[in-house]
């Protein structure tokens, strides 16, 4: 080996051991020098590409691929991490390219056909992902797939077999080990085994939590910036907040909705069924407002400038939304489109400044179904969701959340309707009626087969399977399985349980 090599070789075990510390910045550094060391060694290249993923940095990891792929234009195994970087945004059809580009160069390429066993267990296709599954060496990373399949196809003891094989095997790295024993307490549940599930769930959310520490430390938490905006608005002279500039830049829509709340509310039922309509257009949790919210809402100065936006100003953050939609590949022309954002709660202000016409639908479930979803569900990690690594902080996200809502409505103009989950569940055709109305749109038959909408479309939230699978009543009153579990944080929801009237129910706080 020669010492460019060795020295590579020497970048890349520093690195590894840092990004399984967690300390990310650190482990991006070594990994780049390692492939300016020893540009043509493919793992280098592949190993940055991984370590950028997990660092939240999708584009620039895309950008690394193609490089690579410039110096490197036969590697499979860079094809398969371009494969895994267009996945993750969402780029399902380019991702399934490039799996089947490095099938071209290796047909016996065990992690395209893995990556493409993926893409049929996430689109519900489970019988496609077992075929292609089948001929895989095992593994834990395969014992893993197999259990999620298994779950998929109703066989939550195989699923738990191979769940628990999974984590007892070597090879899976601390994330994987968080998303195997979320997939673990899942069969568990399934089984009625709840204390069990409820140790697996806290087991996978402890390790997302040690694994991401770092990157959380010195950062303001999710929870302190929601209780920071209610403090500041709390406040605020209320009247600039009630002028919104001029004429919006609408990109030629039919209507705009925004459909908000809290994450595992019921939104991506409501959306699905919604999505049916002909003359309506959603978009999946796309970050359309993420650049007005940095410019504006981070500081109190930002802020100031919200309230009194100019015409010009908030003419420019309107197109620049709507070009934001476009690239995230919707095409609302003509139709009513449905902005999901479930976290979107936060960005009221920026909606009330920049799109007052807007109708606003906010998703409400009973707190402790809502916490324990959110406990219980594997997400991209971000600051939100890295409160949900810890019961009591998703919790305290949950009711700051809610206060920072009543906050915006008593400052705001923002008539919105709430829509209950448990009241769409149980008259689903009454509510879906209620709400299109709400949005200029009449109800259609195609927005009740809610099982067809989902298997056409794209869903990459935790609620993917039970959408697929149609309306049902399983979501209904999950909490009470786990009520000893979740009677440590019920002080921090029973404002909440009363509020939103699910006091009287069996078991409620107080």
């Amino acid at each position: 080996m020669s010492d460019q090599a060795t020295s590579a070789l020497t970048l890349r075990q520093s690195a590894l051991a840092r990004q399984g510390e967690g300390r990310l910045g650190e482990a991006r550094a070594l990994f780049q020098r390692a492939v300016v060391a020893a540009p043509l060694d493919p793992d280098g290249w592949v190993e940055l590409v991984g370590c950028l993923l997990l660092d939240r940095r999708p584009e620039t990891a895309l950008q690394v691929c193609d490089a690579g792929l410039g110096r490197l234009p036969g590697s499979a195994a860079l094809f398969c991490a371009k494969a895994r970087v267009l996945q993750s945004l969402s780029r399902v059809a380019e991702a399934a390219e490039a799996f089947h580009a490095a099938l071209a160069i290796d047909p016996t390429n065990g992690e395209a056909r893995f990556g493409l066993a993926l893409q049929a267990a996430e689109a519900g296709d489970w019988d496609a992902a077992a075929e292609l599954a089948t001929p895989l060496r095992p593994s834990p990373a395969v014992d893993w797939l197999t259990a999620r399949i298994a779950l998929g196809r109703g066989d939550p003891q195989t699923a738990r077999t191979a769940a628990s094989r999974a984590l007892a095997g070597p090879g899976l790295s601390p994330d994987q080990q968080a998303e195997t024993a979320l997939l673990l307490g899942e069969a568990l549940d399934a089984l009625g085994r709840h204390s069990e599930a409820f140790a697996a769930f806290s087991r996978g959310k402890a390790a997302l939590h040690a694994f991401y520490a770092e990157r959380a430390r010195g950062r303001e938490s999710e929870t302190d910036k929601l209780t920071r905006l209610a403090a500041w608005f709390a406040a605020t002279d209320p009247a600039p907040w009630r002028v919104a500039p001029g004429a919006s830049a609408d990109a030629g829509v039919r209507g705009h909705a925004f459909l908000i709340g809290f994450p595992r509310s019921g939104t991506t039922l409501l959306e699905q069924a919604l999505a049916g309509h002909p003359y309506l257009v959603s978009l999946e949790e796309a970050p359309t407002l993420a650049a007005p919210y940095d410019a504006l809402m981070t500081s109190a100065d930002g802020l100031e400038r919200l309230a009194r936006l100019s015409d010009a100003e908030a003419e420019a953050w309107r197109a620049g939304y709507w070009r934001a939609v476009a690239t995230h590949g919707a095409d609302p022309r003509g139709r009513v489109f449905l902005d999901k954002a479930p976290a979107g709660t936060l960005y009221l202000p920026l909606i009330a400044k920049l799109f007052p016409e807007a109708k606003l639908l906010f998703a409400v479930r009973d707190p402790r179904d809502v916490v324990l979803s959110c406990f219980r569900s594997s997400f991209q990690m971000n600051a939100l969701t890295y409160a949900f690594t810890d019961l009591a902080e998703a919790a305290r996200c949950y009711a700051a959340t809610m206060a920072l809502a009543d906050v915006y409505r008593r400052v705001l103009p923002t008539p919105l309707i709430e829509v209950r989950y448990e009241r769409l569940v149980d008259d689903f055709a009454g509510e879906l009626a209620r709400i299109a109305a709400h949005i200029g749109l009449q109800p259609t038959v195609e927005m009740l087969d809610v099982a067809a909408t989902a298997r056409r479309r794209v869903v990459r939230t935790p609620s993917a399977p039970q959408v697929r699978a149609g309306l049902n009543r399983q979501g209904l009153g999950r909490w009470r399985a786990y009520a000893a579990e979740l009677a440590p944080i019920l002080p921090i929801l029973a404002p909440w349980i009363q509020r939103f009237g699910y006091e009287s129910e069996a078991g409620a706080a107080g």
